[in-house]
């Protein structure tokens, strides 16, 4: 899957452009709106330009299934974001792990068999 940059004017202040760096980079959005407006502070003019340069040339996100009706904003991932006790995320955490433990597991077992053979090029 490969992945494309996009303004997101849905969750945007502005345009989107903030938004869409932050998906396309898998960061938060205020930390792209922190460097945007340090970057306003020091260079204005620069800044200013190339976030209308970045609106002018940047498609705006299809709206695609469930994030179309309900908004990207709305569908959280982190268990923070969901309003979670820190227990609660704990043991969400550790589900998480533990079948990922399983299935490493499962292919390790797989690998250390007799019945595996490694193919030569």
């Amino acid at each position: 899957m490969s992945k494309h940059l996009y303004r997101d004017p849905q969750r945007g202040a502005l345009g989107g452009v903030c938004a869409g760096l932050a998906d396309y980079l898998g960061v938060e959005i205020w930390v792209v709106r922190l460097v945007a407006v340090t970057a306003l502070i020091f260079a204005s003019f620069l800044t200013i330009l190339l976030y209308l340069a970045a609106w002018a040339m940047m498609d705006k996100k299809p709206a695609v299934g469930v994030d179309a009706e309900l908004g990207s904003s709305q569908l959280k991932q982190h268990g923070w974001q969901q309003g979670l006790m820190p227990e609660q995320a704990l043991e969400r955490v550790d589900r998480q792990l533990s079948s990922v433990e399983k299935r490493l597991q499962a292919l390790e077992r797989c690998v250390t068999s007799r019945e595996f053979q490694a193919r030569h090029p």
